[in-house]
């Protein structure tokens, strides 16, 4: 996993001499280890930085998705400033409102407002993003195999605009203060963003619902786009079968994330022990 050689106080002041202004750092976000991202201030104004490694093109894709995605309001980021400078690649910009999922939200419901979220992104033009390099899994574990086999059983032709880490941490939430439930604000982290089939961010999603508990939340998921979308994805479980080869030597390692959004009592066999018992089900 990349990380970012840099601190947030540094990252601070670049962003400070991009805007022309001077910033006060607010708060750290803890989920996801690609970049470092945090809220900042002027005085009048919120914005969230985001930096990441030395020479990496993460600037050039998000502005990418950045220019396709506003059509969504206020629930996706919208462009400040951004550096693509290859020592310190970073990107201003709105803040969207909205925090990590409380811990204790109702995970079916979560799975269907972020399917009626992904059913929104996907209805927008994904041309001109890069293409999600898509070949059949390496390796020779049985869920390789099983991956290789259903391959050539996927879709690949329905592409749609994606998100490409379509998953819970990258979704913002506020509660209710009357009926205490969790309502879905808003979408972020599109450096990942790809013209893909639609199958890619249903899996990585549903999988994940999974890696947080409940099954039944993958499904009522699935079930919530469907119906959004008009039809069934016939080839959904061989899409959840790549999904699961891409997680069944890493699994372990996405722990942080998890950690970062407050899940502080999931364990690393709690993923593993999940994500076999998800592949043998497949």
């Amino acid at each position: 996993m990349m990380r970012v050689p840099t601190t947030p106080e540094r990252a601070l002041r670049s962003a400070s001499r991009l805007l022309g202004r001077e910033l006060e750092l607010l708060e750290i976000f803890t989920a996801g280890q690609h970049a470092l991202t945090f809220l900042a201030a002027d005085g009048d104004s919120e914005v969230v930085v985001r930096t990441f490694p030395p020479g990496d093109d993460a600037v050039a894709r998000e502005l990418a998705a950045l220019e396709r995605i506003a059509a969504l309001g206020p629930q996706v980021p919208h462009l400040i400033a951004a550096s693509a400078d290859a020592e310190e690649p970073l990107i201003v910009t709105t803040r969207v409102a909205g925090s990590t999922p409380d811990p204790a939200a109702d995970l079916v419901d979560v799975a269907q407002q972020m399917a009626a979220a992904l059913t929104a992104i996907h209805e927008l033009d994904g041309n001109g993003l890069p293409q999600a390099p898509l070949t059949p899994h390496t390796g020779d574990s049985a869920i390789a195999r099983r991956a290789q086999q259903a391959f050539g059983q996927l879709d690949l032709s329905d592409r749609v605009l994606s998100h490409g880490d379509f998953w819970i941490g990258n979704a913002l939430w506020v509660r209710d203060e009357i009926t205490e439930a969790s309502r879905l604000t808003g979408v972020v982290d599109w450096s990942g963003a790809k013209h893909a089939p639609r199958g890619f961010d249903l899996a990585w999603c549903r999988q994940d619902l999974v890696l947080l508990g409940s099954p039944a939340a993958a499904d009522s998921f699935l079930a919530e786009y469907e119906a959004r979308l008009g039809s069934p994805i016939s080839d959904i479980n061989d899409w959840d079968v790549q999904a699961a080869a891409s997680a069944a030597d890493r699994v372990e390692t996405w722990l942080p994330n998890y950690h970062g959004i407050g899940l502080t009592d999931m364990t690393a066999k709690d993923l593993r022990h999940r994500l076999d018992e998800w592949n043998a089900s497949l």
